[in-house]
């Protein structure tokens, strides 16, 4: 048998800096001399799945905005390249008339609240303080209850009134607890006695010696008496009557704010001015774009990915990015952000919209600028691969033929993925050294 002759017909394949070995090629003869087989020396290497694709950085927030109604600009505020906070007012048009309404708008506002806000008080002042009446601690007090007047103004709750004579004087001292604690007070003779510090009074109809070391008990409201119905049902009316007569002038105030709303450009985020497509007299049109606006936050790169390549690009999967302004020698680490749900057909072609935003923020980077973006779905080292050509599938199953010494044989292998260049896994059935067959 002539001696094998070999050679090297297998190159590094470089891929974005990584070199992948995908083994060394040999041409057999076998003893009749005439029949050449290609063969290859089974390694262990890097295991790539990628996908390459086109792409524009774009900013992550970008608008165009126009007014809601025609006008004359009366004030400008930006030029192109100024960066604006959230909310800043852009430009506007003349509001010198709904300014005025809006003044007057708000100060009827302000007078509804006041004037609804006292007739609810009187209203709960009469419901605390109509038909008072002071209660017994004990039964055996048979005295003529004490009367209660005056408006009240102040908490819920019960009054607790006790009635005692001073030491070594005809007068008598009143002493309230519970829902206020106020010292001694002197219980005069001719008039009634002020009852806490809220508005009420009390008197001692059968004479202030018939009360001596008596218990009152005075709660507020009175849900017992008879005026207690009318006086709620009187409150609950002037609440929904407040409530109504405040929503309405707070209408009109919004009615009117909205309305110079239209008339004012305010910026809608953090961001760069890129145009500015009025001046200060000028007639702006209804939803005519005059200034635009980009987010300088975050850059992000769209791309659009081929239907073909869309498995192998998730949210999650990092990239390696060059720009076409510095080379291929500059590159920038991205990772993928979305993958839009539809597709997006591009000359014919279906393709899904991919949102990958750069990792680490790089004032080289420019909106607009034309991105080369490897995504990188799978990395691997120590893996077996082989050139799909090697392998041939039968009822389900994948064979390959081997070298042993000078005979050739087949023997079934597990396949895996397919590399970026073609390669497919070898899961099982081939060890590192072995030659596999390729092509006779």
């Amino acid at each position: 048998m002539k001696k094998a002759l070999q050679k090297l017909t297998g190159k590094p394949v470089v891929y974005i800096g990584v070199a992948v070995l995908a083994g060394l090629g040999a041409w057999f003869y076998f003893s009749n001399g005439e029949v050449p087989v290609e063969t290859l020396v089974v390694e262990q290497g890097t295991f790539l799945q990628q996908v390459s694709v086109s792409g524009k950085v774009v900013a992550a927030q970008e608008v165009d905005l126009a007014f809601s109604e025609t006008g004359r600009v009366e004030a400008l505020n930006v030029r192109v390249g100024d960066r604006v906070a959230a909310g800043k007012t852009l430009a506007t048009l003349g509001i010198s008339v709904l300014a005025a309404e809006l003044r007057t708008a708000q100060a009827d506002l302000d007078k509804v609240q006041k004037e609804q806000d006292e007739l609810v008080a009187s209203a709960y002042r009469t419901l605390l303080s109509d038909d008072l009446a002071a209660v017994p601690s004990s039964s055996s007090d048979d005295a003529t209850a004490p009367a209660i007047t005056g408006i009240y103004d102040g908490a819920e709750g019960t009054y607790r009134a006790r009635i005692t004579k001073k030491e070594n004087s005809s007068d008598y001292e009143l002493r309230v607890f519970q829902l206020e604690t106020v010292g001694l007070v002197e219980v005069l003779d001719n008039e009634p006695t002020a009852l806490g510090t809220r508005g009420l009074f009390i008197s001692f109809p059968d004479g202030q010696a018939a009360y001596e070391n008596t218990i009152w008990y005075i709660t507020i409201p009175n849900t017992k008496s008879s005026s207690y119905l009318a006086n709620y049902n009187a409150y609950q009316e002037t609440l929904r009557t407040r409530e109504k007569a405040i929503a309405n002038a707070e209408a009109e105030v919004q009615r009117i704010q909205t309305e110079i709303n239209e008339h004012v450009l305010r910026a809608p985020f953090v961001g760069i001015i890129t145009v500015v497509d009025t001046e200060v007299g000028a007639t702006a049109a209804v939803n005519e774009p005059v200034i635009s606006l980009i987010g300088d936050d975050t850059l992000q790169i769209e791309s659009f990915v081929p239907e073909i390549n869309l498995s192998l690009v998730w949210p999650g999967a990092s990239s390696a990015v060059t720009l076409d302004a510095y080379g291929s020698g500059v590159l920038f680490d991205a990772v993928v952000v979305s993958v839009d749900p539809a597709e997006t057909v591009r000359d014919g072609v279906s393709t899904y919209r991919a949102i990958l935003e750069f990792v680490a923020e790089d004032e080289r980077i420019r909106s607009g600028m034309t991105a080369n973006v490897v995504i990188t779905a799978d990395r691997r080292d120590n893996i077996i691969s082989i050139p799909q050509r090697a392998v041939t599938s039968r009822d389900g199953k994948d064979f390959v033929r081997v070298m042993e010494g000078e005979t050739m044989k087949e023997r079934e292998v597990e396949t895996g993925a397919v590399s970026s260049i073609g390669s497919i896994e070898i899961i099982s059935g081939l060890s590192p050294g072995e030659v596999v067959v390729l092509s006779e």
